[in-house]
């Protein structure tokens, strides 16, 4: 909600003008910033401001951000909100610049400094959300502003995507006065901006509504399984063969909720009926605003489980650290205020912690299948029957998305793919390293725009690079490329079902007959992928309910089958985070 002004507004506003440049000047250690803070306090409460109204004052002076805007993928400045004025105008291709040529072909890191500038900034469906000041602000909190600012432009404009921002600016303009002032955040409940957002969404073209290029696996199942030649990117801009990247199929899966293409990727629960349904390429990519078109109409609720695997293998080939990095996430276009139950599984384990329902014994016996280390839930959540019946009631869901259940485990678990390297120095003046992937999950799943990066060694000993595909590779199915300026070879495949094996070689040529400890220069290999129906911490979702609160039935086409109810899907996704494996 809003905060409230505090008496004497004024004084107050200048008094934080005055002392602002005490708190925020960069110290040498914590009793000097202490000492500032207590002087700032007591100037502040000299003009008749209480304590607490004085430390609200200062917080507030000390996240103040200077510039919000919005980049493309390709640098391009889709929106720019000024607020202050204290920085220059040339802050988005000074930003670009910096994330692009990062030091040592490096992922800029999500804060840094250039040129007297702070820049914060996330990516967001490919999309960076940056925001920048001169001032010593707190970090966590502008990145948290920046990701709910992410948030609700995409609930208001139904994707997160270039086009959706230029088709309704004035929209996104109006979102963002009413969500920061001066460069104070006021208020990110998609909600309450309800009430005071007068514009509506611009309609997007069906093709473009979920997000994704005309080469992304949504697209092709709307042409008939068929994937369109799209000249997708990876990181660094560079175009590698025709089919998406990792990145771009989990974007556009995220938005359209398709299952990148793969049969059984959404489970339609209305009723506990029909499996393996499909859902309609824009079915979330529609705006929470209320319109006369049956689509937003409709009631549905759409929850997704997606996990972020981490693992890491030896040069063995044998896993050394894994973990996943998970989160519940829920679309809500429901209508009226329903109470919601989402049942999880019944041998959940949090912590050591066991629910009632659950059951552990030895060898033999009934165990616990999931473990989580930790989890933390939406504020909406009622954890009541938790404890006992493993259910998450929510008496009033928010509007748009929001993350119900977010959780974090370490226990063991099955890598979706297994890599394998070996070192062949048996011809002079070249090293040839060969790479093996194997995808172990079940054979009625598959990934779609895997992407292997295999680097090279900087060094001048090794002159040149080429990869090569295995022979009994289908044509066009994969793609393999030397990237000279970033020494890197990049490797992407179309298309890869569960149990399939494929291999890339790649040869170095070097300039000595026999270059020692050339191996150690090599690597990691790092993998980006996306499989739709894959579920790592084997967290399932048992049934999802809505009871009451909803009308449904009074409105034309908002029900949700055989019962009237509303629709309700839901849908499991695994993806990559940090999977590498040393060489």
């Amino acid at each position: 909600a809003r905060l409230p002004c505090p008496p004497h507004a004024g004084l107050v506003r200048g008094a934080s003008a005055r002392v602002s440049r005490r708190v925020d000047t960069p110290f040498r250690g914590g009793g000097a910033r202490v000492a500032r803070t207590r002087r700032a306090s007591r100037a502040l409460q000299s003009l008749g401001t209480s304590r607490t109204e004085a430390a609200h004052v200062l917080s507030r002076a000390s996240t103040m951000i200077s510039q919000l805007f919005i980049l493309a993928p390709r640098g391009d400045t889709v929106v720019k909100k000024e607020f202050r004025f204290d920085v220059p105008k040339n802050t988005p291709e000074v930003f670009f610049r910096a994330a692009r040529f990062w030091r040592d072909n490096e992922k800029a890191p999500a804060v840094f400094h250039e040129r007297g500038v702070n820049y914060l900034h996330v990516k967001a469906s490919g999309m960076f959300v940056v925001a920048t000041t001169r001032r010593n602000a707190s970090p966590s909190l502008i990145l948290e502003l920046l990701l709910r600012v992410a948030r609700v432009i995409k609930d208001y404009c139904g994707v997160l995507t270039e086009d959706a921002l230029r088709k309704n600016a004035i929209l996104v303009y109006e979102l963002l006065d009413e969500m920061l002032d001066h460069g104070y955040a006021q208020s990110t409940n998609t909600d309450s901006l309800k009430h005071r957002v007068h514009n509506e969404p611009a309609p997007l073209p069906v093709g473009n509504a979920d997000g994704a290029h005309a080469g992304s696996p949504a697209n092709a199942r709307r042409t008939g399984g068929r994937a369109v030649s799209g000249g997708s990117r990876n990181d660094g801009g560079v175009a590698f063969g025709n089919f998406p990247n990792a990145a771009t199929v989990f974007a556009g899966v995220s938005a359209a909720m398709s299952g990148s293409g793969v049969s059984g990727s959404a489970v339609k629960v209305s009723g506990m009926g029909t499996a393996n349904a499909r859902i309609a390429a824009d079915a979330t990519a529609r705006s929470v605003l209320a319109s006369n078109s049956q689509v937003s109409n409709r009631d549905e609720i759409f929850v997704d489980v997606v996990e972020k695997v981490n693992v890491t293998f030896s040069a063995a080939g044998h896993v050394v650290a894994q973990d996943v990095d998970g989160a519940i996430r829920v679309r809500n276009f429901l209508h009226g205020e329903p109470r919601i139950r989402v049942a999880l599984s019944e041998d959940l384990v949090i912590g050591g912690r066991f629910g009632e329902s659950s059951t552990f014994s030895g060898s033999g016996g009934d165990y616990a299948t999931c473990f989580l280390d930790d989890c933390n839930f939406h504020e909406c959540a009622d954890l009541s029957s938790f404890d006992a019946e493993r259910v998450l009631n929510v008496d009033v869901a928010p509007r748009g998305e929001f993350a119900l259940m977010n959780y974090r485990s370490s226990a063991d678990f099955e890598p979706p793919f297994l890599v394998e390297t070996n070192f062949f120095e048996d011809v002079e003046y070249q090293v040839a390293c060969e790479i093996s992937i194997r995808a172990t999950f079940s054979n009625t799943l598959a990934c779609s725009g895997l992407v292997v990066k295999f680097p090279v060694p900087k060094s001048k000993r090794v002159v040149a690079a080429t990869a090569a595909i295995a022979k009994s590779a289908p044509a066009g199915s994969q793609h393999a490329a030397y990237h000279e300026h970033d020494r890197v070879v990049l490797w992407q495949l179309k298309r890869v079902k569960g149990g399939e094996t494929h291999t890339l070689r790649v040869s170095m040529s070097t300039r000595e007959p026999r270059a020692p400890n050339i191996k150690k220069e090599c690597g990691p290999v790092s993998l980006s992928f996306a499989v739709p129906s894959l579920n790592a911490s084997r967290l399932k979702v048992r049934y999802l309910t809505i009871d009451g609160g909803g009308n449904s039935k009074k409105r034309p086409g908002a029900g949700g089958g055989v019962n009237d109810g509303p629709h309700r899907w839901v849908r499991y996704v695994t993806k990559s985070n940090n999977f590498v494996a040393r060489v």
